[in-house]
């Protein structure tokens, strides 16, 4: 596992962390909390310091929480959280319920769930931030900029983040399928930002698991039947021209493609059980992707993020 810094945060984050939506056991499906602990627990026996969450993720917090003090690895683990809210009493009452699930005294780095786009909004929250900073309640600050679709607008609010100079990390949607944010990862880079990269697998459709056709009754459904056909006839597309030994499966392939990318602080693929971390985590052990295939993939995709966009 390899490690890199975010600005003031004391340890390095692992370069695969663990995306804890789906253990909050709702958007993705009922998670029993024994498997949500199996899940983590294999995260950090595989090397994996960095667990991001949000006070939206159902009772993600509260489990990560308990297992953390279960484990007494608190001083061991990067916790990142989030808040939808942009009052300060919201956005304290927020960080205060997050700090009692997560069992912790401060939030290692603390985001803008949904982070605002107008000047003078975005200052004002950022100002709470900062002074949850200097209260000691957080440690590095970010703003996890809106999803789920990617456009030239996503483009102007990461550089509005970047422009203004306050916060530490930008967590922003990148994928095989989904590259316009990659405009911005230079200059976030030489502003001292990190980039936390999420949704690599595209919500699971980059994992070779769902054929087209395949109909979904969760939070996919923001995708239309058409649209929904056309992304998964594309991953099949991809798993043709890719799937080369060492690489055995998309999903390999997906990881690699973002860990290659050398702008990228970590990634946060999701899991529901230890299998699908273990699967995650091997990412980090397999081999650059090819660059006639790397380079493929670029030309293919690189202007085309609105083709996989929701619809709706």
């Amino acid at each position: 596992m390899k490690y890199n810094k975010i600005n003031n945060i004391e340890l390095p984050v692992s370069e695969i962390g663990f995306g804890a939506w789906a253990i909050g056991s709702q958007d993705y499906g009922k998670v029993e909390e024994a498997d949500a602990f199996r899940s983590l627990k294999t995260f950090v026996k595989g090397g994996g310091n960095f667990i991001d969450t949000a006070r939206v993720y159902n009772r993600s917090e509260e489990r990560i929480g308990k297992f953390l003090k279960q484990e007494k690895i608190r001083d061991e683990i990067v916790i990142a959280t989030k808040t939808v809210e942009l009052k300060e009493i919201k956005i304290r009452n927020d960080i205060e319920t997050s700090l009692k699930n997560l069992n912790t005294d401060r939030i290692d780095l603390y985001y803008l769930h949904w982070p605002p786009e107008e000047e003078d909004e975005i200052d004002r929250v950022l100002t709470v931030f900062q002074n949850l900073k200097k209260e000691g309640k957080i440690r590095a600050i970010g703003a996890s900029i809106k999803g789920p679709d990617v456009n030239q607008k996503t483009v102007y609010l990461c550089r509005k983040y970047i422009k203004d100079n306050r916060i530490d990390a930008l967590e922003v949607v990148y994928s095989i399928l989904r590259q316009k944010n990659s405009e911005i990862f230079k200059e976030a880079q030489d502003a001292g930002i990190a980039i936390v990269a999420r949704t690599i697998l595209e919500s699971g459709f980059l994992t070779g698991k769902y054929k087209p056709g395949h109909e979904f009754s969760d939070h996919r459904k923001r995708w239309s039947e058409e649209r929904l056909y056309a992304i998964l006839e594309e991953v099949e597309n991809i798993e043709e021209i890719t799937i080369k030994q060492p690489l055995t499966n998309i999903t390999e392939v997906a990881l690699r493609f973002v860990l290659d990318n050398p702008y990228i602080t970590s990634i946060i693929p999701g899991a529901k059980n230890a299998e699908q971390v273990k699967k995650n985590m091997m990412g980090g052990s397999l081999p650059l992707l090819d660059d006639d295939i790397r380079n493929e993939l670029i030309e293919r995709y690189y202007d085309s993020s609105d083709r996989f966009n929701t619809d709706k």
